[in-house]
């Protein structure tokens, strides 16, 4: 398959369904942990600190790892490499429970190297299979992202419960869809990407780090990524405190995992079909900020509306990040260098949010100075918004 020519015929539709089954595997592995969290606290004997660092392991570690995605191309093809970190995503799900707190921790990592993997290939991927649908294609991909993430915070708790299960299989049952989705992968259509090894494309990769669109590329993703991990790790906290029941709350966090499916839908299409972004990043920060403000502050009766504005919110800030990544770059491989960029540095950046919400609440006994620290940084992405949403390429103006 030649460069920016997209795949035909029967192989472009198992290469989609291994994009969908990518997206869908991205974040069970995080979600269904909060849904068990008082199990596995009991069972491993874990203090609340050491409990809310298995929050922060995974991003942090996406930082770290994303960072050095690119360059294994040298080894290997971007087909294979997303198909090895789906089983390398599998073989960690699987390690979490055993092995007492080492192998919690050791699963979480292994787990969280497979994720970077496909979290900085799938979307080059699908730039370069798909040049002329790549709006339609990330908008299914960040639905499908948003779906599998709900579907780890609702159904891991109902499956503790059955009989003959206990968090354990919980954990273990979303290596299923990751071996599925290896499987997928090694049967799609293969993807001619390839390290930076000279030329060109080495000089992007390099003079990248310098460029202030790319900048603002990165520090968009980062600090929505900070909001989403933000809420989704403390909003049951928010709401329980207004007065919610603790089942309720879980209940609520799933419904603002899931109604994302509506916004990560929509700003793709409309990111990819406007002259510029400004106006779905705009939209998005606006939402995320009136929902939370809502949550913390609107009488408790009202705090379903609040809800879903905020998960609206978050769908369209997480899903913009992600479409940004292919539409300031020209190129596939130019567009896996950005990715690992915006999500090595990204997810770094995010790794910090929840744990200052935290230390916030912990020294305050309220949520007003988290209220003010996450609209700051709702000001913060509108401002990357604002920049990254020109509709420009990276490094144009030094070419």
């Amino acid at each position: 398959m030649a460069e920016g020519r997209p795949a035909s015929g029967r192989r472009q539709w198992v290469l989609v369904l291994a994009i969908l089954l990518a997206g869908l595997n991205m974040r069970p592995m995080v979600t269904s942990m909060p849904a068990v969290l008082d199990d596995l606290r009991a069972a491993l004997s874990l203090s609340p600190s050491v409990a809310g660092l298995l929050i922060a392991v995974p991003t942090f570690s996406f930082g770290i790892f994303s960072v050095a995605v690119p360059s294994l191309l040298r080894f290997m093809s971007a087909q294979r490499l997303v198909a090895a970190g789906l089983l390398i995503l599998a073989a960690g799900i699987g390690l979490r429970g055993v092995m007492g707190s080492f192998g919690l921790f050791a699963g979480i990592l292994i787990a969280s190297a497979g994720i970077s993997i496909m979290m900085v290939l799938v979307p080059a991927i699908a730039k370069q299979a798909f040049p002329q649908r790549i709006g339609p294609i990330m908008s299914l991909y960040t639905m499908i992202f948003c779906l599998g993430a709900g579907l780890g915070a609702g159904l891991s708790a109902p499956i503790a419960r059955l009989p003959y299960s206990d968090w354990r299989w919980s954990l273990a049952f979303w290596l299923l869809p990751a071996l599925l989705g290896a499987f997928c992968w090694h049967r799609a259509p293969a993807t001619p990407l390839t390290a930076p090894a000279g030329g060109a494309d080495a000089g992007f990769t390099r003079a990248l780090w310098r460029d202030p669109l790319a900048w603002q590329v990165t520090l968009f993703m980062g600090l929505q990524s900070s909001l989403g991990h933000s809420a989704i790790g403390w909003m049951p906290a928010i709401l329980i405190d207004r007065g919610m029941h603790p089942v309720e709350a879980g209940a609520a966090l799933s419904a603002a995992l899931m109604v994302q499916l509506l916004s990560t839908f929509a700003v793709p299409w409309m990111a990819a079909r406007g002259r510029n972004q400004r106006l779905p990043a705009t939209l998005s920060v606006v939402l995320f900020a009136v929902g939370l403000t809502g949550m913390i502050y609107a009488p408790p009766a009202s705090a379903w509306l609040w809800i879903l504005l905020a998960g609206l919110g978050m769908g369209g800030t997480f899903s913009l990040g992600l479409s940004l990544v292919v539409l300031r770059t020209r190129t596939p491989l130019q567009a896996t260098a950005l990715s690992g960029m915006a999500q090595g540095v990204g997810y770094t950046i995010a790794a910090a949010g929840p744990f200052l919400v935290g230390v916030l609440y912990e020294h305050s006994h309220g949520w007003d100075s988290t209220a003010i620290f996450l609209l700051a940084i709702c000001a913060l992405v509108w401002l990357m918004g604002m920049g990254a949403g020109r509709a420009r390429y990276v490094l144009d103006a030094k070419a």
